[in-house]
């Protein structure tokens, strides 16, 4: 008997001995991965969360909010402190029920559905977060060149207005760069694991 041969009963061998999961049991298993990658996603954002406020507490304490305050700029520094704040909960909110669909779903199509629903949030959230922080940066410089008293005091108004938009600009495109990074980092990891969870279920239906 050749080597093959032998090879081949080899792995017959161990396909014996190997225990055959049933299909319900295979769903059960990609349901509660799925179930604890979103779990975690929802941890993530409320860890976010309480990074940035406890930044915002920090800076009210130690008197920095209370410079921008006197720099004309209480207003929008409160407008923005509220939208990040929305957008920060809202997405939380999502997230949360996204777990709760994904821990109750009682078939292969539904928990597919819900893996591509959990995905997308999570895309939609790095978007609109990216944008809003490069937005609210452009907009703080813009801001202080026009309406703020203190900065043309300062002698700002010899500063041509194209340059201080083009070092805003770069400056807005490498703090970009390092939050899609850290985003890429962490939800990245979780959402190519429920892609790989998803591609288990198509072939649990085929």
């Amino acid at each position: 008997m050749d080597e093959l041969e032998l090879l081949k009963q080899g792995w017959k061998r161990q396909e014996d001995v190997l225990p055959k999961l049933s299909y319900k049991e295979i769903y059960q298993m990609i349901l509660k991965k799925s179930s604890s990658i979103v779990k975690w996603i929802f941890v993530i954002s409320i860890i976010e969360f309480l990074l940035w406020a406890s930044l915002d507490i920090i800076f009210r304490v130690t008197g920095v909010h209370a410079e921008v305050e006197k720099e004309s700029m209480g207003t929008f520094s409160l407008i923005a402190s509220i939208l990040s704040y929305v957008i920060l909960i809202y997405f939380i909110i999502r997230f949360y029920l996204n777990y709760k669909k994904i821990q109750s779903t009682d078939s292969t199509k539904v928990l597919m559905e819900n893996i591509i629903r959990t995905r997308r949030t999570v895309k939609q959230y790095i978007w609109i977060n990216i944008s809003f922080f490069a937005t609210l940066m452009f907009g703080t410089t813009l801001y202080m060149v026009f309406f703020t008293e203190e900065f043309q005091k300062n002698g700002g108004g010899e500063t041509p207005i194209w340059l201080i938009i083009v070092v805003t600009l770069i400056t807005i495109g490498v703090f970009v760069g390092i939050i899609a990074l850290f985003y890429r980092l962490i939800y990245g990891i979780l959402t190519r694991r429920l892609k790989r969870n998803y591609k288990e279920l198509e072939k649990l239906e085929i």
